[in-house]
């Protein structure tokens, strides 16, 4: 049985200028008129997902994560969100200890609105806040500004929320007419991080800026219209970020992660973890993926084929892949990787171990890996270069010549 369930709203107050994720502009105004149940395209959204829920019964159990993703899931109301919830619970077991995210923006958080959520069951929120500086809110395109996601993240704390994650964005870049030296960018980088800080969030994320085909901010660099910050300066910020978030007491375990202790086991986000330790997990709704069986499938990424298949009782799958040993094996290491401990080794056919022995020597050389007890992981000087030092042990893997 699985035991981990995403749901996917693919709503948002406006699309912005980075992301490639499946998301639509939400039907009725906002903020909502009313704090009652939605109509329209979304409030058919929220039926199809309650009806896809129980056409998956029998596939998860014992739920030990929840994770309501997006899009921005809290632009629907508290009613909207406890009724996929009551969904969940009239065909799934919940684990008692289950953690049960969702993710937000700030202009669609108050503390009332935050009380009702922690009611309906959800005990972990994620926020958007992605930098406490007006200027660069603007230019991701983001609806709200550094005031409002401060008085978010307040507003969860004062509701009664003891998990809140925020999320970071570093090297946001600038018009071309306004482009800053780098030690500019890394003072605003350094001032978002204080600011966050003061906010006292029991996780942060920090994600590099990464420009996505088919996305604004992709189409502008590409016509010089915007410059991204140089490498150089990048790397700096990630690793000021890293030093300035552990001596604050914050665990690094994810190349982008960052978890305060707890008394037990720590903030760490179990729902990501499941994923970076290739767990099997069931995705809901419009454009979701799901891995069961050694299989990787998605839904259609689209609401209207998606509210009129499970109207016809048919889950839409748009794409199903079958893994192979090969593909779990080469998983299991770039996905394996990506947290700070590292890969159990022995975990790796003896045959295949021997393959990528000679690329983690070259690696090690290089100061980019190393080899702790049975675990494999990357160094302080190979998170920066993680994709091309994965890329280097898969090539291995398969018995290419480094690229």
């Amino acid at each position: 049985m699985i035991n981990y369930l995403y749901i996917h709203i693919p709503f948002c107050i406006k699309k912005c200028i980075y992301c490639d994720f499946y998301s639509i502009p939400f039907t009725p105004p906002f903020p909502p008129l009313a704090k009652g149940r939605i109509g329209g395209v979304a409030g058919d959204y929220i039926n199809a997902l309650r009806k896809e829920i129980e056409l998956r019964k029998g596939v998860a159990d014992n739920l030990k994560t929840i994770f309501i993703g997006g899009g921005t899931p809290t632009i629907l109301s508290e009613k909207d969100i406890a009724e996929i919830l009551n969904a969940v619970r009239e065909n799934y077991s919940i684990n008692p200890d289950a953690e049960i995210t969702i993710e937000a923006n700030p202009r669609t958080i108050t503390e009332e609105k935050a009380e009702g959520l922690l009611k309906s069951g959800i005990n972990r929120i994620s926020i958007g806040v992605q930098s406490l500086i007006d200027k660069e809110l603007v230019f991701l395109g983001r609806s709200h500004n550094a005031d409002d996601a401060v008085k978010a993240v307040r507003d969860v704390k004062g509701a009664g929320f003891r998990n809140t994650s925020v999320d970071l964005i570093y090297g946001i870049p600038r018009l071309k007419e306004q482009r800053a030296k780098g030690k500019g960018y890394i003072r605003n980088w350094e001032y978002s991080l204080q600011k966050a800080l003061e906010l006292n969030p029991e996780h942060i994320s920090t994600y590099e800026l990464t420009p996505e085909k088919n996305t604004p901010l992709y189409d502008d660099i590409k016509a010089g219209i915007i410059t991204m910050p140089d490498e150089g300066v990048i790397a700096e910020m990630y690793y000021k970020g890293i030093d300035i978030l552990k001596e604050q007491g914050y665990i690094h375990y994810e190349i982008s992660n960052f978890a305060r202790k707890h008394e037990y086991n720590g903030y760490e986000c179990k729902h990501n973890l499941n994923y970076w330790n290739r767990g099997e997990y069931l995705g809901i709704g419009a454009g979701a993926h799901s891995f069961f069986q050694g299989i990787r499938m998605s839904n259609a990424r689209d609401v209207i084929r998606y509210i009129k298949s499970i109207d016809d009782n048919k889950i839409p799958v748009a794409e199903e892949t079958h893994i192979t040993n090969d593909e779990a094996l080469k998983e299991f290491i770039f996905l394996g990787m990506r947290k700070i401990e590292g890969i159990d080794i022995s975990q790796i056919p003896d045959e295949k171990r021997i393959l990528i022995s000679k690329a983690v020597e070259e690696l090690s050389s290089h100061g980019l890996v190393e080899v702790k007890g049975n675990y494999l992981r990357l160094t302080r000087k190979g998170l920066i270069l993680s994709n091309e030092v994965i890329v280097q042990v898969l090539l291995a893997l398969e018995g290419l010549p480094p690229s």
